[in-house]
């Protein structure tokens, strides 16, 4: 049956699991209610969109669907669709810390259900409600909020909704130190009839493993961990991974297990990095939004007051014209006004003038303002990802050396391998650091004679640690020595990102091909590894974008910031080389890159 209603029925059913085919039901259903024209069949679909951005951690993108929908719901008269739009945006609010303009937008919301006797989203507003105030430390309140959700939920068989609130009890509970209550509460939601969504199941798990790891119950709090954790992997929400993760390390702590904790401590690490840069671009997209809101605000007031002034305006010509004709006698009176509007029109003109010559200049200031946010959240990205990690596991290791939980063997072994990753992070800060500088100054290309090889071999050192980890080899064909006419710095930031990518999506135990050739015009050098290929439209993305891609997993689960190509592609303009992919799906890709010859 293919209608816009059972495609979001479907698509509803894999919204805490599947992800992806959660958005194939979605573009399905999108399609149809285009076809019909249908606007509130639009906007549903565009609140479903967004609820599964929400689930998946794409903020910006769930707030852009919540913000169109509303508008068109609001032309409708929809109010259902506003109410939950309204939700909606709430909800991202909450996200970003601003629980006191979220409680706003549901008062508005659950104001709107309750008129419409709408049972099942007066449920949620008071689930969220109860979020927010707990955000704001009101627990009394929350409490209340949830008690009030968990009584109606039951009382009308929302099944989920119920147990979303029986998980926000227990963590008041535990807020408050009633352990029993706590527990009662999460294991009310694991042993209910209906199993719970993954999402609420991760949640209830982690929970009870965090209150017995409070109570010193170490084994039962690993257990739940492990399942919690295991559960929020597949579901692949960030926060309940960095959660469950971070409880686990601390368990294994307590049980003594260094290996362990620390190996959960670095999953939380990677989460919450991850998190850190998300957040701070999508900070940005939240704050352009806003002063977007704001600025069509202030342009609808001043369309708005025009409209007023001009239809005054025009009621008073009428009457002055009407007036003229009526009594000839007034003619001196009548040129006069004729000289007066003139002049008027003419201060209008010079007023329209300067408001243009004022739009211009925002205009222009606010390029310049989006490059500067543009550059910074490149730099912001690229020091959590490349400094952050090597930094916590130099802290990590003379956290343990403190505790003289090493045997000599282990410290002799694990201080040679830190010290090779220093060394390498130190190449990486340099680069980092000449990249920052051009992004300053402005690109100042400097063409010198470049020993290629040599770059190639101080940039598999400083992916030591990685390759050791993923038991990844280089064969590298350097025999002779090749010689390129490039700007030193950038092409080290080149080779190191190219370096980067094919480590990251090599398999274990595999070994990664590094060869060279070249033409009349070009010196190559061929970066292969023997992972899972790109397909031709991959490709030609790859190849032709000009703005920051979206990172995928590596072979290991390794997080990325997306901006190591877009770095390639621009620092091989500057040199005026060339970047050229070749690849087999499910056997290898292989990345030729063309420096000028010397």
């Amino acid at each position: 049956m293919d209608s816009v209603s059972y495609y979001l029925q479907e698509s509803k059913k894999y919204s805490y699991s599947d992800f992806q085919k959660a958005k194939f039901y979605l573009y399905k259903a999108d399609k149809i209610a285009r076809k019909n024209k249908d606007r509130n069949s639009i906007a549903e679909v565009m609140l479903q969109f967004a609820a599964n951005y929400y689930i998946n951690g794409d903020y910006d993108i769930a707030l852009k669907n919540y913000i169109k929908a509303a508008v068109i719901c609001q032309v409708e008269n929809n109010k259902l669709g506003l109410a939950k739009g309204l939700m909606g945006q709430g909800l991202i609010q909450q996200v970003y810390g601003r629980d006191k303009e979220a409680l706003k937008n549901f008062e508005k919301s659950i104001a709107i259900c309750r008129a419409l006797k709408n049972e099942q989203y007066t449920i949620k507003n008071l689930l969220n409600i109860g979020v927010s105030q707990t955000n704001l430390k009101q627990y009394e309140e929350a409490y209340r909020s949830f008690s009030k959700s968990l009584k109606l939920s039951e009382r009308f068989k929302y099944t989920n909704d119920a147990q979303l609130a029986a998980n926000k009890l227990a963590t008041i509970h535990f807020v408050k130190n009633n352990i029993d209550s706590t527990i009662y509460y999460y294991q009310k939601v694991l042993n209910d009839s209906q199993k719970p969504n993954l999402w609420e199941e991760a949640y209830a798990l982690s929970g009870l493993s965090e209150t017995y790891l409070k109570t010193g119950y170490y084994s039962k709090a690993e257990q739940y961990g492990l399942k919690g954790f295991k559960a929020a992997k597949i579901v692949g929400a960030k926060w309940d991974i960095a959660r469950s993760s971070e409880i686990l390390s601390k368990i294994y702590y307590q049980l003594k297990d260094f290996k362990s904790a620390h190996q959960y401590l670095m999953i939380n690490k990677i989460y919450n990095d991850s998190l850190f840069a998300e957040s701070k671009i999508r900070e940005v997209n939240i704050l352009q939004l806003e002063a977007k809101e704001a600025e069509n605000e202030k342009l609808e007031a001043k369309a708005e007051a025009a409209q007023q002034k001009l239809k005054s305006t025009r009621i008073f010509v009428g009457f002055i014209i009407l007036l003229l004709v009526s009594l000839s006698i007034f003619t001196y009176y009548y040129y006069k006004y004729n000289k007066q509007k003139g002049k008027f029109y003419k201060e209008i003109d010079i007023k329209n003038r300067e408001i243009q010559s004022q739009q211009t200049l925002i205009t222009s200031q606010n390029i310049v303002l989006e490059e500067l946010n543009q550059t910074k959240n490149k730099l912001f990205s690229i020091l959590s990802h490349d400094l952050k990690t090597p930094i916590n596991s130099l802290v990590q290791v003379i956290e343990l050396n403190k505790q003289n939980v090493l045997s000599k063997e282990e410290q002799e072994f694990v201080f040679e391998q830190l010290q090779k990753q220093v060394e390498g992070t130190s190449l990486v800060l340099n680069n980092l650091l000449k990249w920052a500088n051009s992004q300053i100054d402005g690109t100042n290309v400097h063409f010198e004679k470049i020993v290629l090889n040599q770059i190639i071999e101080e940039s598999i050192s400083s992916f030591y640690a990685e390759v050791v980890k993923k038991k990844v080899t280089f064969n590298h064909n350097n025999d002779k020595t090749v010689f390129i006419n490039a700007d030193i710095g950038q092409t080290r930031i080149i080779i190191q990102n190219i370096i980067a990518n094919a480590v990251k999506f090599a398999p274990l135990n595999s070994q990664i091909d590094i060869f060279y050739s070249y033409d009349e015009k070009y010196q190559k050098v061929h970066i292969k590894d023997f992972g899972n290929g790109l397909n031709r439209d991959k490709i030609t993305e790859i190849l032709n974008f000009n703005s920051r891609l979206s990172s995928e997993k590596g072979t290991s689960m390794e997080e990325g910031t997306g901006l190591g190509l877009l770095l390639v592609k621009q620092f091989l303009i500057n040199n005026k080389g060339e970047l050229n992919i070749e690849s087999e799906e499910g056997q290898m890709t292989e990345f030729i890159i063309s420096f000028l010859k010397e």
